[in-house]
Formats: C-alpha cells, structure tokens, sequence
C-alpha cells in the first residue's frame, strides 16, 4: 500500500499554514509551508490539497508516474477533503483545488484522521515554501501537441464509452492509465471534420470550433479547445466515424 499521510495547522502568518508529511506513517518525512494568496474562503483546506498534489506529483513521494488505485492511499486532517474526492461537498469553490483527485487520483483511497501524537519532536524550521495563488490543474500530455487540461467530466465520458466493459471499482483507476496511454501514442493525428456545418454551428452559438485528433489503432476522437487564460482542454472523446479525414502535411 502506497500512503501519504497529511496534517495541516495555522501559522501566526496570515494565510500561512504548515502542511506535515509522512509517508511511512510512524515519524514527519518533511514540512512544507504553504502560503495561500488566492482570494477563496477555507484557505487551509486549500493549503492541504495543494501540499498533497505538490507532494505525489512533483516530488513523487509515493512513486514516480502514480496514479490513484486501490494500493494508493491518502490520509487527510481535513474532512472536507474526502467529500471533494467523492464529489458530495458543498464546498463548490474548492472543486478547482481538488481536480487531481477526481481525475488523475480518482480511485484511490482517503480517509481523514485528527491525530497528531506522530507530530511530536518535529522541527519546522526547515520547512519547503510552496506559494498558491490558484489551482494547479490536473493535465495530461497528449502527442505533438504538450500538455492539456482534463476535467473529471471528461473521464466520466470516457468511461462510459470507452470503458463500459470495466467493473465500476476498476474503472475509475483504469480510465487514467488508458487515457494516457490513448493521448500519448505516436500515431495520434490531428484530422478535420467532413462537414462545414460543424464549424458554422459553433460560430452561430458564439464558440470556437475545437481540433480534432484521431487515435486509429482505438478508432478514438479526442477534441481539444484553446481557451484564453487556461490553455488547452479536452473536452470530450468519442468513437471516430468516416466524417473524419485527415489534414494535409504543411510543405
């Protein structure tokens, strides 16, 4: 079992919080202080999901490339976090800070836990600087094309078509690695759409039509969108039809 083990507590600083971390679950492995600009209310909650996803995605303390299964475990000092992962919070202004945990980490497990006899003895002084002026969103790379933000509706479509074979305890774990695997294969390439209609269509409801990029070995279509201030997105994914053909290579 791969566990990460987390407790955050306020500093005399405002909007400053220590996030204490563990991943052997008997003594700190390390501190980070965690200093929250972002204008958003329950800013040590924020401070916690920020420690965690800069904890197993930068740094790799569970493992280099992890995603969320049932060998991966999150212990939390917040209650609100678990709820976020399972998508039954009130706490919609947190949903952005927690987008990792419902893509990437989504079949993993969280449970939360108050207790701080594990604390004793620790020396902060030392602690890592990590600054959040917003969310990190979760991206994925996707072939001749960097690295595009995905969003837990788009896993759940994927899901649905892609995956509807999958038992529901596997899937969600499953989804990631297939995606990834989908989005990163050398043969993916950009294609265009056989009607004009569809680009008339989105001009008429005032949006800009997105690319698309076929994956031929899974027969897959993936459209991704440039948003101003975000970056690029997948939007959505679906089975790839005979109204696809591929562009023509620039001279």
């Amino acid at each position: 079992m791969n566990t990460l083990k987390t407790y955050t507590a306020p500093t005399l600083q405002a909007n400053t919080f220590l996030v204490f971390w563990t991943n052997n679950l008997i003594s700190v492995k390390g501190v980070i202080k965690v200093r929250v600009t972002a204008g958003i209310e329950d800013r040590e909650i924020v401070a916690e999901l920020a420690a965690i996803q800069h904890l197993i995605e930068d740094k790799g303390v569970l493992g280099q490339g992890i995603v969320g299964s049932a060998t991966t475990q999150l212990i939390v000092s917040r209650g609100a976090i678990p709820k976020l992962h399972r998508r039954q919070s009130n706490k919609a202004h947190l949903a952005p800070y927690a987008n990792f945990l419902t893509t990437r980490f989504a079949g993993c497990k969280i449970s939360v836990e108050k207790d701080t006899q594990w604390l004793e003895g620790n020396v902060s002084n030392s602690a890592e600087s990590l600054l959040v002026s917003g969310p990190h969103r979760e991206t994925i790379y996707v072939a001749g094309l960097g690295n595009v933000m995905v969003t837990q509706h788009v896993l759940d479509r994927f899901i649905d078509r892609a995956l509807k074979d999958v038992s529901a305890d596997k899937a969600k774990p499953t989804a990631w690695k297939k995606l990834t695997e989908i989005v990163s294969d050398p043969s993916l390439r950009e294609v265009a759409r056989n009607s004009l209609w569809a680009g008339v269509n989105h001009s008429a409801n005032g949006k800009q039509e997105g690319r698309y990029f076929l994956n031929s070995k899974k027969k897959l279509i993936l459209v991704i969108t440039d948003n101003p201030g975000e970056g690029k997105r997948l939007v959505t994914t679906y089975p790839a039809t005979s109204q696809f053909s591929e562009l023509p290579k620039a001279a």
